[in-house]
């Protein structure tokens, strides 16, 4: 049998619990990407109420910039996500490392 074909089983318990891990944090940080994005909106939905009651055209200043608050909220989602997730997945990830450590 050809050596190369088959992971350490350390390694392999490290990876199943690097993805355990990624997709548990992934689940959990859909809350807060929710909250964070939701503010944003909120935040650039106000900017654009507060323009339009100091412009002279306020609809359609205030259409077009609701429309631009929308697309730059959105444009961020996949960084925010990241952002969150990311120290979410190494928090747990070391945590259950050191709880593998201790148990040993």
């Amino acid at each position: 049998m050809d050596k190369n074909i088959y992971m350490d089983p350390q390694k392999r318990k490290d990876l199943n619990l690097r993805l355990g891990n990624l997709i548990l944090a992934i689940f959990l940080a859909t809350v807060p990407t929710a909250i964070t994005y939701g503010t944003l909106s909120i935040h650039g939905l106000n900017i654009c109420r507060s323009l339009s009651t100091k412009v002279q055209a306020s609809k359609e200043i205030k259409k077009t910039c609701d429309e631009a608050a929308w697309d730059t909220t959105k444009s961020y989602i996949i960084l925010i996500g990241f952002f969150i997730t990311l120290p979410t997945w190494m928090w747990f990830y070391l945590s259950m490392k050191r709880k593998e450590v201790i148990n040993k």
